[in-house]
């Protein structure tokens, strides 16, 4: 099995590489916006992507200018013209998520949002400024029964969330 779940993992990683190194590099010079303007990047994940913000407030690595993005709307900072959202999803049709990009949207912030992507009209990619697409749609082991089970959303979205750094490091080391 752990064969199978790591191939199946490093096919996503590589799908990643391959599809959305663009997306990546568009996600850190728009987050770099806010840091060169002494701005705020704020993190958002719901669940288990919580943990993407405790790597970015706790680790020996933080990254630089964020906060945590309260997850109701009556916590949220009077965001300034420079501010952004890096939004981390499992799903591309959670409602709650969807209203909270969408509130987001119409309150000008700029935002980034990492889930899978949905051929959906109303999916929550439909609010971002940059979409980095997670290409995990489905738990990645087989059932004997035919059902399945392994969906490692947070890896793959730390995985994301790490090119997003480098790439932002890179951007500012070039700045200054």
């Amino acid at each position: 099995m752990l064969k199978i779940f790591t191939t199946q993992l490093l096919g996503i990683f590589n799908r990643i590489q391959e599809k959305e190194a663009l997306a990546i590099e568009d996600g850190a010079r728009f987050l770099a916006q806010a840091v060169i303007s002494d701005h705020s990047i704020y993190v958002y994940g719901k669940k288990e992507l919580e943990g993407i913000l405790n790597e970015a407030l706790h680790s020996s690595e933080p990254f630089p200018s964020v906060k945590p993005l309260p997850h109701d709307e009556v916590d949220w900072p009077v965001f300034q013209p420079a501010d952004k959202v890096l939004m981390f999803c499992a799903s591309p049709t959670d409602n709650d998520e969807r209203q909270t990009a969408e509130k987001l949207n119409e309150k000008g912030v700029g935002l980034i949002i990492v889930s899978p992507s949905s051929k959906e009209d109303t999916s929550i990619e439909s609010f971002a400024d940059v979409h980095i697409d997670l290409n995990l749609t489905r738990p990645l082991l087989p059932n004997e029964d035919g059902t399945r089970f392994g969906f490692p959303s947070l890896m793959v979205s730390l995985y994301i969330y790490h090119a997003l750094s480098f790439t932002l490091k890179e951007i500012l080391q070039e700045y200054q």
